[in-house]
C-alpha cells in the first residue's frame, strides 16, 4: 500500500509518537510511506533519520487555498492511497485536498473531548472511510459528538515496542548526582492543568509530612505557553518547600528511556484519551499510579499492575505511592504484571497489525462502492 500521513503539529508528545511508531512500522513492513508535516515540526527531522520521504508544506488551515493545492498535487504525485491524519485540523485539510481524488482518508482521534460544530464538521469527516479512536472512551466521544456514523469508528489501543531493550538508570539521575537505591516518582507528559501535576506535588507534600524522607520526584515534559505555566508550579513547589526534592527536567528527547529513572510513575491527569506514557512505564516494569478515568481504565488494574485513584484526590494519591515506596517487593510484582499486560495487549506489532487491517478494508469498502 502507498500511505501517507498528515500532521499539522509542530511539538513532539504522544500523538507525534504514535505517527512515527506507525509509520516506521509500516515501512519496515513493505509498505510505501510518505508524511507531509509543516516546516516548523520535530516530526521533519525524526522522520527523515528513519528514511521516509518527507514534504514540508505551510498547511495553515483548510481555507488556505494555497495549502489545499499544494497538498492535492502532492497526493496525485505520488499516487497516495491511504491519507492518515491525526488532528482535527488535519481532518479538514485531509478532506479538502482530496476531493476530486482516488486517495482515502483515514484518521486517528486522539483526544478525549468531544468534537463540537457537529453540523459544520459532518461534510468534512463524510470523506472518511474510518476514524480511529486510541481507547473506547475517546470512541464513546466520537459517538457523542455525531460528527461521523459509528459504523466508521474503529477503537485500535495504541502500542508501544516490547522487543526494545529496556535502557539501564544512567540518565536523569545521573544529572543531580542521585543513586540508584534513593525511590523516585515520575510524571511524563505536557504541563498543562489538565494534567494535574499540582495534585500530585500536594500528594508528594503529605508524603514527607509523614516521613517520606529521601524521596525524590522528576518532572518531565515542557508547556507550550512560554513557560508560564512550569512556572507556576515551580511557584507551587517552592510554596510546599519542595525545592529539595522536586526536579523540573524540562523537555527531554527520549522520555521512554528517561523513564528508566523512575520507581513508580504517576499519571495524574484529569483523564487521558489513552496514555501512551502509562504504556511505556510499565513496559519499563515501573508500577503505575493512574487517574480512575478515561483512557487509564483500559490499561491500569486497580491494585493487580498499578493503582487507580479519582482525579485530584491528593491524600489517596499519596496513599498509594507510600504502599509503593515502602513495598519494592510490591512493586516488583505490580511491574512485573504490567509488563505481561502490555506484551500480551498493547505491543506495537499487534497496533500495527489492527491498522493495516483497517487500511485493506478501507480500499476494499472504497472500491467496492465505486463498482456498484
Amino acid at each position: 500500500m502507498n500511505i501517507a500521513h498528515l500532521s499539522t503539529q509542530t511539538a513532539y508528545y504522544g500523538g507525534e509518537v504514535y505517527l512515527v511508531s506507525l509509520a516506521a512500522g509500516m515501512h519496515a513492513r513493505g509498505h510505501q510511506v510518505s508524511c507531509c508535516v509543516r516546516p516548523d515540526s520535530e516530526l521533519a527531522a525524526r522522520l527523515a533519520a528513519l528514511k521516509i520521504p518527507t514534504q514540508v508544506l505551510p498547511l495553515v488551515d483548510w481555507f488556505d487555498p494555497q495549502s489545499v493545492i499544494r497538498l492535492r498535487r502532492w497526493l496525485r504525485r505520488n499516487d497516495v492511497q491511504i491519507l492518515h491524519s491525526h488532528s482535527p485540523r488535519d481532518y479538514y485539510l485531509a478532506a479538502m485536498a482530496s476531493g476530486r481524488t482516488r486517495v482515502v482518508n483515514v484518521g486517528t482521534r486522539h483526544h478525549l473531548h468531544p468534537l463540537r460544530h457537529r453540523y459544520l464538521k459532518r461534510p468534512f469527516l463524510k470523506r472518511f472511510a474510518t476514524m480511529i479512536a486510541v481507547s473506547h472512551a475517546v470512541a464513546r466521544s466520537l459517538h457523542t459528538s455525531g460528527v461521523i456514523d459509528p459504523d466508521r469508528i474503529v477503537t485500535i489501543h495504541n502500542g508501544v515496542d516490547v522487543l526494545r531493550d529496556l535502557p539501564r538508570r544512567d540518565g536523569l539521575r545521573r544529572q543531580i548526582d542521585l543513586d540508584d537505591a534513593t525511590p523516585v516518582i515520575g510524571y511524563v507528559g505536557q504541563l498543562c492543568p489538565d494534567k494535574g501535576v499540582e495534585t500530585l506535588l500536594h500528594a508528594v507534600r503529605l508524603l514527607l509530612d509523614a516521613g517520606g524522607d529521601g524521596l525524590h520526584v522528576f518532572v518531565v515534559g515542557e508547556d507550550q505557553c512560554r513557560g508560564r505555566y512550569r512556572h507556576k508550579l515551580e511557584r507551587l513547589t517552592h510554596d510546599l518547600d519542595l525545592a529539595r526534592s522536586v526536579h523540573f527536567f524540562g523537555y527531554v528527547d527520549d522520555a521512554a528511556r528517561a523513564a528508566a529513572d523512575f520507581d513508580v510513575q504517576v499519571v495524574c491527569s484529569r483523564a487521558e484519551p489513552f496514555g501512551l506514557v502509562t504504556l511505556e512505564a510499565m513496559a519499563h516494569r515501573h508500577p503505575v499510579v493512574a487517574t480512575a478515568a478515561g483512557g487509564s481504565l483500559e490499561i491500569v488494574r486497580d491494585g493487580i499492575d498499578g493503582f487507580l485513584v479519582p482525579a485530584g484526590d491528593a491524600p489517596l494519591l499519596a496513599d498509594r505511592l507510600q504502599r509503593l515506596l515502602a513495598n519494592p517487593e510490591l512493586r516488583r510484582r505490580q511491574g512485573a504484571r504490567g509488563r505481561a499486560r502490555v506484551v500480551a495487549q498493547f505491543s506495537l506489532a499487534r497496533m500495527l497489525d489492527r491498522t493495516e487491517s483497517v487500511y485493506r478494508i478501507a480500499l476494499e469498502s472504497v472500491a467496492m462502492r465505486a463498482m456498484s
